[in-house]
């Protein structure tokens, strides 16, 4: 509890007790008593709150059950000593009436059991402010873990990717040499871009989005250099430069997903890459026919950047995208909205 808060409440208390009923026939001592009093209340509320709960909470019992009953056996004499020397009549009404109401020699039990019933309500309320500061740090806590953990994980999944697409790129490249040598020289430029840009910005969390956007494009034009005569590409980007944060390389995996299952030189195909980017959303559509793949030893596992693309997106989009992956009529289309 904040110690402005705290000492708000504890002088709310005592001007309850100092400033209600009868306050004419008072003498000082009364003010004084009720000082005392609320005094033990302070500190008998936060030796409980800051002391005993700690070693409740911190599983160390034995320690708790030893200190509890010291603690409250001194809350509790130090509140009837309190009322045996300085709560005497005399000393705290100026009127005879107030006296009378006093018996002669109190019984032990209307001594005892004021402070033991407001001991246990004190103890009580520090015990359970306490538990919902505990409970809120190992909420805070548990979340806290859970963000490196998922900080951790999302590195993982960029360390896998990034060497996957790299050595996809570097294959294409390869067959590029190798039919039109002389287009090795503008892809190996491109190239040098995107590695670039994979090196140095992909440690970033996140990207201005046309940073991404252009790493989109350079990879879109170094596979133009390697398309079938009878493949078409419909491309549409923004004629803008949107700059919202996005983390790196999220578009990129459905983009060379198309790519290396869309295209064929036994018949013609067509692809359509539309990537839209208005009011903080950003829109990706691909669509691409579907041809049965021939295996490779070439590049890493095939489906190794759609699936970390897809566990990157809940990790840190959870509830601001959609996906959809649908195939009819031999085409396969992605559809992505998200929300940046």
């Amino acid at each position: 509890m904040p110690i402005l808060l705290q000492a708000a409440i504890w002088i709310s208390i005592w001007s309850i007790f100092a400033f209600t009923g009868n306050t004419s026939d008072r003498l000082p001592g009364y003010y004084l008593v009720i000082t005392v009093r609320v005094l033990a209340f302070v500190l008998f509320y936060n030796l409980a709150y800051a002391t005993l709960m700690p070693l409740y909470f911190s599983d160390k019992k034995r320690a708790f059950n030893l200190l509890l009953p010291l603690l409250f056996a001194a809350y509790v004499g130090t509140s009837v000593v309190t009322d045996l020397t300085l709560g005497k009549p005399e000393k705290m009404y100026a009127t005879i009436e107030k006296k009378d109401n006093y018996p002669k020699k109190r019984p032990l039990s209307w001594l005892l059991l004021p402070p033991i019933f407001l001991g246990m309500t004190i103890f009580g309320v520090a015990a359970a402010f306490r538990g919902i500061s505990e409970f809120e740090n190992k909420k805070k806590a548990e979340e806290e873990a859970n963000h490196k953990r998922l900080e951790a994980e999302i590195a993982l999944l960029k360390s896998q990717i990034n060497p996957h697409f790299l050595l996809n790129t570097l294959n294409n490249l390869y067959g590029i040499s190798i039919a039109e040598p002389d287009k090795t020289p503008d892809a190996l430029l491109k190239l040098s871009d995107m590695v670039r840009y994979i090196l140095y910005e992909c440690a970033q969390a996140t990207v201005p989005l046309h940073h991404d956007l252009s790493f989109v494009k350079n990879y879109i034009s170094l596979q133009e250099l390697r398309l079938p005569p009878n493949a078409t590409l419909r491309l549409e980007m923004p004629d803008h430069e949107p700059t919202w944060p996005i983390e790196p390389m999220v578009i990129i995996p459905f983009v060379e997903n198309a790519f290396k299952h869309g295209l064929t030189t036994r018949q013609p195909c067509e692809m359509i890459i539309s990537i839209k980017a208005e009011d903080k959303v950003l829109e990706l559509l691909v669509e691409n026919q579907i041809f049965i793949q021939k295996q490779t030893n070439q590049g890493n596992q095939s489906g190794i950047g759609m699936a970390n693309v897809m566990q990157r997106l809940e990790h840190t989009y959870a509830g601001r995208y959609q996906l959809d992956i649908s195939e009819d009529q031999g085409k396969h289309r992605v559809l992505l909205k998200l929300q940046l």
